[in-house]
């Protein structure tokens, strides 16, 4: 009889030890599983978020480092833009937070698609660049009026 309880000891410890381990897996899996079910129903939230904190980078950046070729309505060397958008990228993380950042990381899938969709929200901003597209306006129209004028002379 003590035999056996010396054996059912060791035995019930293990299964045991299995059941708590097994209902924290299922805790931890479940967790995760509500977690992603709430990135997803608020992403648009997410993204507007992600918005509002890229808006900010960009203007800073713009100011600090773009404005000067905007008004002068020239583009920057492509090398330039490279790390122009490095550093708007930095930016828009100090922006954010390290704990916000981690979670757009969580939302994207990994830090490389949300640093690719920040720098191309970057880009096409840059590209829509409006203080730059009016200076040129303003160039090309001065030169038509120029050219007008010695045409009538």
């Amino acid at each position: 009889m003590i035999a056996w309880l010396a054996f059912l000891g060791p035995l019930y410890f293990i299964l045991i030890s299995a059941s708590v381990i097994t209902i924290l897996v299922i805790t931890i899996l479940t967790y995760k599983h509500i977690k992603s079910t709430n990135y997803l129903k608020n992403f648009t939230d997410y993204v507007s978020v992600l918005e509002y904190y890229m808006k900010k980078g960009y203007e800073i950046t713009h100011k600090d480092k773009i404005l000067t070729y905007s008004l002068e309505a020239t583009r920057i060397k492509e090398k330039d833009v490279d790390n122009v958008s490095k550093s708007f990228v930095r930016l828009t993380v100090k922006l954010m937070g390290a704990r916000l950042y981690k979670q757009f990381c969580y939302l994207y899938g990994d830090e490389d698609t949300l640093i690719f969709n920040m720098i191309e929200y970057f880009n096409s901003q840059y590209e829509e660049d409006a203080i730059r597209q009016q200076a040129l306006d303003d160039i090309s129209s001065s030169e038509e009026s120029n050219d007008k004028s010695r045409s009538t002379y």
